[in-house]
């Protein structure tokens, strides 16, 4: 009986200990980025989840802030909301920090505001293709990473840290 028990509590103790050296499959994170097209910083929101390994996929949303400018003689306040469900392989330069290549959709949904005039929104599809440095500091990571976005030629730099759920 006391066997039975000592190996079952070995087991336990095993399982445990390889459960707390594995990372979580889920990271929530925030931060702060910045468009090129609107000139203009807004607040990031992303999730990402490890799919296998080193291979991570997830969605991530955007908020610029208005910006105003002249476009033809006329003053225009111009917003943006962006969401992106990008894919990236992280390789590992030492034990806290990986480079990332990131490939994606956007989404973005463009607001034109003429002063005088009704808004004008269009909604454009594009390809996000880029990269991202990940900084593990305890149970969470910092990150930074730049990309292009197709259809708008524009870059995004996006800056903030993300925490394991």
């Amino acid at each position: 009986m006391k066997e039975s028990l000592l190996i079952i509590f070995f087991c336990i103790f095993i399982s445990l200990a390889k459960a707390q050296e594995e990372k979580s499959r889920w990271l929530l994170g925030t931060g702060i980025t910045y468009c090129s097209y609107i000139n203009s910083p807004g607040l990031n929101l992303n999730v990402t989840y490890r799919v296998i390994g080193n291979l991570h996929i997830g969605p991530d949303f955007s908020a610029l802030l208005n910006h105003e400018i002249k476009e033809n003689g006329k003053d225009l306040i111009r917003k943006e909301l962006e969401y992106n469900f990008n894919g990236q392989y992280l390789f590992d330069l030492n034990k806290k920090i990986a480079v990332y290549p990131l490939v994606g959709i956007n989404w973005s949904n463009i607001t034109n505001h003429p002063d005088g005039q009704e808004p004008v929104t269009t909604l454009t599809t594009a390809l996000n293709l880029g990269t991202g440095l990940e900084w593990e500091i305890g149970k969470a990571s910092l990150f930074f990473e730049s990309k292009w976005v197709s259809q708008l030629n524009k870059v995004d730099i996006t800056t903030g840290i993300l925490f394991r759920l």
